[in-house]
């Protein structure tokens, strides 16, 4: 059940009913104090509720926004050979976690980062440094399922709705929000994908759902325990950009093991 408070001429709203840009305008201004509209989405692939207000289709297009922006900022790496792998790897996992109907863009930038991330719009950016560490198909299919199960997870839309239903409860204790956080809570800035990181809970989720993805498109689940050992063994003292906000590397080889044993994919 949904709580609903408003001070002395705020304006009381169905977010769900909004236009984004009256809903960014309510924002900024101070005129919105609290999500008005609460939704609640049964994910069969997570298997849980997920509370999400935030509509998939502004995402998809704030997605493509942010993308080109990101596009004509960041080198590309011309590599035919590599993004020939990329797109084969990338489209048997698109395929089984059943999205290949959906537009998908694969990208290698050329950067040393050991870094990769996808938009909801389908996007996935994938650096040379990650690459280049990718030694077999089934590394780069462990990092590709993962950031699948990011986008069938829902993991942004929920991410965004439960920044925007934060930031509009604080407006409540008279705490102004900044339009830039409220344009990035709703995928709208530029930084969609980085300036709100996904929890290590969905991180944790991304890992399972990507396992799954692997192992139903021929790869094998077994080789995302080396492939983790060998990203936080490259990391240095400083662990990767692609590890930063994700669980405990023991934990995960951990509980990654135990989800294979259990599956049956095993021994490992």
């Amino acid at each position: 059940m949904c709580e609903h408070q408003a001070d002395e001429g705020a304006k009381l709203v169905d977010v769900s009913k909004m236009d984004r840009r009256d809903l960014l305008r309510g924002l900024a201004t101070g005129t919105l104090v609290l999500v008005a509209g609460c939704a609640t989405y049964e994910n069969p692939v997570t298997g849980r509720s997920q509370f999400i207000i935030v509509d998939d289709a502004q995402l998809a297009q704030a997605s493509l926004s942010a993308w080109q922006q990101m596009r004509q900022q960041t080198p590309t790496w011309n590599n035919a050979a590599a993004q020939r792998r990329l797109e084969a790897v990338g489209g048997r996992i698109v395929q089984a976690a059943g999205r290949g109907n959906q537009s998908w863009e694969f990208v290698l930038f050329n950067g040393e980062e050991k870094n990769a991330f996808v938009l909801p719009g389908g996007q996935v950016g994938f650096y040379r440094g990650l690459y280049e560490i990718c030694e077999r198909d089934d590394w780069m299919a462990t990092v590709l399922g993962h950031e699948v199960g990011h986008v069938t997870g829902r993991h942004a839309a929920e991410r965004y709705s439960r920044e925007v239903a934060t930031q509009t409860a604080l407006q409540v204790a008279g705490t102004q929000i900044n339009s830039q956080l409220a344009m990035a809570a709703l995928g709208l800035g530029a930084q969609v994908g980085v300036s709100l990181p996904f929890s290590r809970e969905q991180e944790a989720e991304a890992d399972i759902i990507g396992l799954r993805y692997m192992q139903s498109a021929g790869y094998d689940p077994k080789q995302s325990i080396p492939f983790w050992q060998a990203m936080q063994s490259g990391g240095g003292s400083r662990p990767p950009a692609f590890l930063s906000t994700h669980p405990d590397p023991d934990d995960r080889v951990q509980r990654l093991r135990n989800f294979i044993n259990q599956q049956g994919w095993g021994p490992v």
